[in-house]
């Protein structure tokens, strides 16, 4: 087993931490946090970036008393938002340079090193390179590298994660101010598909939709890989402000609310009050389980406008038949209820399923791109490595 790794990603309220390891496709998890910060990230823009880096030295040593465990952090494997993303397809060769032709890691090296010298757009950054294929003498076709194998050149076809610069600079200078290496950078959406098509219960072909606190993304997936990536400005805490100005009370207590009640269409045989308020002249005003869903059902018919039109513009220029595909939802706001019966007859999709985790120990669906990243890592590994300047693992401070 390897040494546990460290999988940070910066969320628009929070900053999310896993710590854990890959064996035989899977991830097992020895911590998981998720730290409220506020709204410090707008769509990529960060709003207060010294609180970022502030919050993010803080997770350099973690001491745990009720866990009973002390992790020492130098470098993560770090989330990045796909806003802006462009994916390219690209096919490079390469000769074979040991003189009895047997592939090496230096071959593997070089054919990397040609698809990172290959055009990408301008004010871009290269984040990922995700092989397809690695091709031999007489057509022979590996999904991994494959070292030791014989023959006068190697192909390879891989799909290159691009990003603009100013997202990716933003999130990397934030860890590098926090004195916390990046071992490696990934997509988000990348990130969690690689999990989700894992689980062999789910389509290989869909789209994903993550609910963030304050922005949605929606993703193209097919076979299993990661083809497109748009978002919009929406998610769940739209709903709690809404709950919260409407009822007069606090966004904990509408938050308290939301989550309790979300969209509940059971018919009661009595109408109880959820929400008593004091008003201004000391009277009470009463809100029942209706006028919560009322307001719910607003914002979701909002939610579904935008959903719906981030879809047509990511399948733009495909078949209409698309659109049809299954929709998994995933993120923290995918987990209130009634979301699932309420998007089905709105979405052209199959099928709606909301999906959860399925690593003991983070099985929150605001979890899935950490633990993507964690298995993403070891999955690709052994073709990525030299790209990025090495940082030490994660280690446990002896007791």
């Amino acid at each position: 087993m390897d040494k546990p790794l460290a999988a940070l990603e910066i969320t628009s309220k929070s900053i999310k931490l896993v710590v854990g390891y890959e064996i035989d496709g899977q991830v097992y998890v020895l911590y998981s946090l998720t730290q409220p910060v506020g709204h410090i990230v707008d769509a990529g823009s960060f709003l207060d970036y010294q609180t970022i880096v502030e919050e993010i030295k803080k997770l350099r040593e973690i001491s745990d008393s009720s866990a009973r465990m002390r992790i020492n952090i130098s470098g993560v494997l770090l989330l990045l938002p796909p806003y802006g993303l462009e994916i390219f397809q690209t096919q490079q060769v390469t000769t074979i340079v040991s003189e009895e032709g047997r592939i090496g890691n230096i071959d593997i090296r070089n054919i990397y090193a040609l698809i990172r010298k290959s055009r990408i757009p301008v004010n871009n950054d290269l984040i990922d390179i995700v092989p397809d294929s690695f091709v031999l003498d007489q057509g022979r076709t590996f999904q991994n590298p494959p070292i030791g194998q014989t023959s006068n050149t190697l192909m390879v076809s891989a799909k290159v994660h691009t990003l603009p610069h100013n997202i990716y600079s933003s999130y990397t200078d934030s860890c590098n101010a926090a004195e916390i290496g990046i071992k490696r950078t990934f997509v988000a959406p990348f990130a969690a598909s690689e999990l989700l098509g894992s689980y062999e219960d789910l389509p290989q072909d869909y789209i994903l939709v993550d609910i963030g606190a304050y922005t949605t993304t929606v993703s193209l997936i097919g076979q299993k890989q990661l083809f497109a990536s748009t978002f919009f400005t929406w998610g769940g805490d739209v709903i709690t402000k809404k709950i919260a100005e409407n009822f007069n009370i606090s966004e904990a207590e509408a938050e308290k609310y939301k989550i309790l009640y979300g969209l509940d269409n059971r018919k009661l045989p009595f109408h109880a009050p959820i929400c008593i308020v004091k008003d201004e002249e000391g009277g009470q005003r009463k809100y029942y389980a209706e006028d919560l869903s009322n307001i719910i059902h607003e914002e979701l018919g909002v939610f579904s406008s935008k959903l719906n039109a981030s879809i047509d513009s990511l399948l733009e220029g495909y078949d209409i038949s698309y659109k049809g595909l299954p929709m998994l939802l995933i993120g923290g706001a995918s987990q209130l209820n009634g979301l699932k019966e309420y998007l089905e007859p709105k979405v052209p999709s199959e099928y709606v399923r909301v999906v959860y985790p399925r690593s003991m120990g983070a099985r929150d669906p605001s979890m899935f791109n950490c633990l993507g990243a964690i298995l993403c890592h070891a999955k690709y590994q052994s073709v990525y490595d030299e790209t990025h300047p090495k940082v030490n693992q994660v280690t446990r401070n002896p007791k």
